[in-house]
Formats: C-alpha cells, structure tokens, sequence
C-alpha cells in the first residue's frame, strides 16, 4: 500500500533464500510531518499486506498459501514488545488481555506506549510470524541504531497486517530510511533460527560474552565460537529468588561461601568443573531505587568488599541497577525535578508500579545530557570503584516512553544513545572483561547492545499467582508464564539473543513447586535457552533436594549434546525435538492429563516405542495415543 510521503521499495536480499528485504524510505518529509502533528497516535503507519500478500512476498509454498484460508487455524506469534510481554503463540480466538484491571500502571510492564489495540487485533513488535504446519511467514523488523521501533497491527479477521513506525516527534529528512523489514518463510523451526542467525548477524556480540563461558571468566576467548552450546552455556547464582529485597552482607557472603561447599546445581555443573560463574546480588543494596547509593545498613562495608570476596572466589561478581527508574525516595526527585521526564501538560510520566519500592515509579528524562552524564557515572561506580563485571540493568522499557522531552526528539533516538553510554564499557580499568544483561528489554531497539537478555516474565516459585491473574496481568511473575515465554521465543535463543530465561527451583524451603514443576522449569530452560541461573539457599538443600538436584545434573549432561526446538501442539501443549531427531518429547504446562495423537508428532513415538526415556511421565500409552501427566516434561532418546 503506498503512503504520502514515504516510499516502498523491496529487493532480494543474500541472507535470504526465500524472501525479500522491503525499504520504507521518507520522500516528502512534510506529508509525513503534516500526519504526524494531526495524529495523536504514538507510531506512524507505513504499509498494510495481507497475509495472502505477505506470504507471495516470502515465496512461501503453495499448501502455505491455501492454509491461509482457515484463519481460525493458524498459529501467530506477535513478538512482543519488551521482556515481559507476552511471547507466544495464538491460535482461533486466542487473545492477550487488553486492559489490567485495579492496577493499570500494570501494563507499561507489558505494552509499548499508545499501542491501544483495536477490538479482535493482535499487537506484535519486531519479529512476528504466522505458522501452518511446520511452515512459517515470517516479518522481521531491522531495528536499533537509526531506526525505530516497528509494530504489527493483526487483524485475523480480515487477514491484515497493518506496519507502524513508533517515531513520535521524529524529524524526518528526505532519504532517510523508516524501516527495513525482512520477509521470509521458512520450513520448520531450525529453518527458522537458521535464516534469523543470518540476517542479524550476532557473531561479534555473541563473542564478547566468551568470558562467561569458558576459560577463568577474567579473559575473553579469541578463539571461541560466537555461538552458545548446552555445554558452555553462562551460568551462576542470583540472590533475588529466595531473599528479595531482604538482602544484607551476612547474608550474601553465607550464599557465597555455600555455593562451592555444598552440591547445589552450579556447584555441580559450574564450580567443579572450573567453568566461568555468575555471583550477582540483586535489588535491595541500594538506599532507595533512583538512589544508587548503598545502604551501609545492610553492607556496611560496602559493596567492594563483597565484590572483592566474590572474585576470590573465581567467581564473576554480578550487580542489578534499574538506571532508568527514580522513586519519591530518591534525592534526584527531589534535587533535580526537571531530570524527571513529564508530559505535555507537565504531569509525571508513570513508569510502573511495584509495592515493594514505593508503589507508582517514574522515568529519567534521557534526552539530557545531565542525565546522561548521570547515567555514566552510575556504571562506571558499579564497575570502576566497586568492581562488577556482570551488570543486569533493569526496567529499561522506561527508557522508550512517551515524554514531552527537554532535549526534543523521538524516544527511540534517546533510548540508543542512553543504551550506548549504560554499555560503553566492555573492560573495567583493569581490563577485565563485562558483560550486561537486559531485563524487562525492548526486543528491537535492544539487541545490539544487550546481546545477553531475559526473554520472558519473572518466575517464581510456584506455578501461578492466581491474585495477580485475576487483574489481568499477562506479565505477571510466575513459573507458568515464564515457562510459556522460554518455550515461545526459543526461535530467538542463539539467533538474536542469548536467551535468559530466568532461574531454577530445587529446593523445597520457601517454594510451592512440586517436585514435576521444578523439572519442568530446570529442563525447559536448558533446552529452550541459553543461560542457567540459581535463586535457591545453598546452605539449606534438604537430603531430597540434593538428590533432584543430582537427577537434573545428570540430565543436563545427557542433553548437553544438543540443539533443541519445539512446536505447539495444542495450548499449552508442547513437543520438543531435538535438531538430529534423536531426543523428543513433550512439555505439558495444562492442568490436566494432556494426550496427544501419533499423527501430532509421528518421530516422538518412534523414540517412545525404540528409545530409551531420560524422564517419563506418561500416564497411559497405546499405538496411536499417548497420554502425559499435568504440569510435566517428558524425554525420550531414541536407540
């Protein structure tokens, strides 16, 4: 569809066996302005293509083609906005809940600003793909740096994918290009990952990240692969899982004295076998969130004694910072009110809320350079003078609201150069390597400078939080929810990001799973994702928990070997595969005895009647179904 203002333009591209790279350059950046200042929308439309359209565009098959007919059946995954966001397939009348009720500062956790979904739309953000079968169409949007973010307004209804640029208060200059969007299909799922590995070409970023994975964690590898194997994926503890905020020294040094005594999960497959490991102490240290100042209550030592003890250790001291938040408690509301960003009336611009800070929370302003100087002063603290090398940088999504900005400009265009100064340094001054994490991440501006990022919503540790469910929340923290995000964007796991997907459970203290639901979590993870991390009190595993912990240990070691997708079968219904066809199995994430046909997954019941099972839990089998246990995993390897 041609737009005033703005022209289309689609050629081949190298990386793309079947598909087209489609250009949205400016043309007349005045019919462009002219919308803009009459729209209140928060993103500027570009282009709409039907799937029929979309999927001509991919040279997609000609069974494809004609599944198009049935919108009822298809699968389509919408992306997602940032970390939290929902990242996963729907299928019929599936649909993502609109409004939070009671609290609706709930939906900046989940929702790009002004996407306001129309009745029967679903919202997508960056990469979106519309599945047959095992066939894909897939749109991809080229973002970060220049361009802005992209989102995809689906309309299954009429077939329709209309394209928006989210560019408000954007000056456009002739030739300058809007988007690139890549449009492909693929066959299967590791086709895929292939094609997406090559258009976004991860290699150097990948690279970076070695020290996490091999060698003593205080060098990078020259000559390491880019590319994350099961046998040397980035792993280690975090304290957030089981103390929260409650954190102080004492404790943090117990945690990390425990780690290489006692047989916890990363003692077993990180610290034994001298591999790099993660020490990362999370929110609670700092005197309020928006003052990163470290409360000498709880670490009266300071954080570079703890830091000092923790590479001592070997191990790679981690530290969590939410950069882009400011709380009431902060001395910068109060000392420098014009950082904090406001609308056009002048009003706060929420960024959140969260009652263990101080309920609603706001956002800096980054279009100053006093607030980017800020900015750079925190990280090169935390790194510099305290000494931590594995940064998790949080809530980033603030960065990319919408504000009547001091310094004018787009968000976008301030969130990269904001995201630019956060990860300036790759070595501290004694160049040992650092590494960042993303969390609560926009996708598409982000990648590029968070190649290591979490890829779904905060678990915990029980399987769902029914009070947070009732209000709407699809972001909501919970074991169910996280695990529906890892298996969801899998496709992305050692293509665009090294995939987190959050922590582990074994113990049995503090902890509301059942020992099925904690297998389910730690396999998933491993096989869907690409970093392990561990919450639990290493001190205080029982005789049971050490022994699950032994199972999943050698569990991992048996699927060490592979590179695994997965394919909905029906909701929240799983089957994972491994690349070789050689290990298969199902995820069941349902309530209930979930069976499936031979003609679902023929290759899962030929490893279930010739293999051999790693874990089985299926409750009934016969020739032609097979019935698996609620809230499971099941694996098999074939002969």
């Amino acid at each position: 569809m041609e737009i005033n203002g703005i022209q289309r333009s689609i050629r081949s591209f190298d990386a793309l066996q079947n598909g087209v790279l489609i250009q949205y350059t400016v043309s007349v950046p005045e019919e462009i302005r002219e919308v803009q200042n009459s729209d209140e929308q928060a993103a500027l439309f570009i282009d709409s293509v039907t799937f029929e359209e979309a999927a001509q565009l991919a040279q997609a098959n000609a069974v494809f083609v004609k599944a198009l007919a049935k919108k009822s059946k298809l699968a389509i995954h919408p992306g997602g906005w940032q970390s939290w966001s929902a990242g996963w397939e729907l299928v019929g009348n599936e649909s993502l809940p609109r409004k939070v009720h009671v609290v609706p500062e709930l939906l900046k956790f989940t929702n790009r600003d002004g996407d306001n979904p129309g009745k029967g739309e679903i919202l997508g953000h960056f990469i979106m793909y519309i599945r047959s079968g095992s066939t894909y169409l897939c749109i991809a949007s080229r973002e970060g740096g220049a361009l802005p973010p992209v989102t995809y307004r689906i309309d299954r209804k009429s077939g329709r994918i209309s394209i928006e640029a989210f560019a408000q208060n954007k000056a456009w200059a002739s030739g300058e290009t809007i988007a690139e969007l890549y449009v492909f299909s693929a066959e299967g799922f590791f086709d895929l990952k292939d094609t997406l590995r090559r258009l976004y070409q991860s290699e150097q970023r990948f690279s970076d990240l070695s020290f996490l994975r091999q060698g003593s964690g205080r060098e990078r590898i020259p000559q390491a692969s880019p590319w994350i194997t099961k046998r040397d994926m980035p792993g280690g503890f975090e304290s957030w899982y089981n103390h929260y905020t409650d954190i102080n020294e004492k404790l943090i040094l117990e945690d990390l004295e425990s780690l290489g005594t006692t047989d916890n999960l990363i003692k077993l497959q990180y610290v034994d076998r001298k591999r790099p490991t993660v020490f990362q102490i999370d929110d609670g240290w700092e005197k309020a969130v928006g003052y990163w100042e470290i409360d000498t209550n709880k670490f009266p030592k300071g954080l570079k004694t703890v830091s000092e003890a923790i590479e001592a250790k070997g191990y790679i001291p981690g530290l969590w910072i939410a950069p882009f938040l400011v709380t009431r408690k902060s001395p910068v509301f109060t000392e420098h009110p014009d950082w904090v960003l406001k609308d056009r009336e002048g009003a706060l611009v929420v960024a959140g809320y969260n009652d263990l800070w101080d309920k609603q929370f706001y956002c800096l302003d980054l279009s100053l350079p006093a607030v980017q100087e800020y900015l750079d002063r925190i990280m090169d603290r935390a790194i510099n003078e305290w000494g931590y090398r594995y940064l998790k940088l949080d809530f980033l999504y603030a960065g990319l609201l919408h504000g009547d900005f001091a310094g004018g400009g787009a968000a976008y265009e301030h969130y990269e150069r904001a995201c630019a100064i956060l990860t300036s340094r790759q070595t501290t001054k004694t160049e040992l390597p650092v590494a960042y994490l993303g969390c609560g991440v926009p996708f598409g501006p982000s990648y590029k400078h968070f190649p290591l990022s979490r890829i779904g919503a905060d678990t915990k540790e029980q399987w769902d939080w029914f009070k947070v469910k009732l209000v709407g929340h699809v972001g909501r923290p919970a074991a169910y929810v996280s695990l529906h995000d890892t298996i969801g964007r899998s496709y992305m796991d050692n293509t665009i990001y090294v995939n987190d997907p959050d922590v582990v459970f074994l113990r049995s203290q503090n902890c509301k799973l059942t020992e099925e639901e904690k297998e389910v979590v730690a396999l998933t993870n491993f096989m869907l994702a690409s970093q392990v991390m561990f919450s639990d009190d290493p001190a205080h595993l029982s005789e049971e928990d050490r022994a699950l912990t032994k199972r999943i240990s050698q569990l991992y070691d048996e699927l060490a070997y592979g590179d695994y997708g997965v394919l909905r079968l029906k909701r929240d219904l799983f089957h994972v595969f491994s690349r070789d066809g050689k290990v298969q199995g199902i995820i069941n994430l349902t309530n209930r005895g979930m069976q499936v046909n031979r003609a679902q997954a023929p290759q899962l019941f030929d490893a279930l009647e010739t293999g051999r099972p790693l874990i089985n839990h299926i409750q009934r089998i016969g020739k032609q179904k097979a019935s698996f246990a609620r809230h499971s995993i099941t694996i098999f390897r074939k002969n």
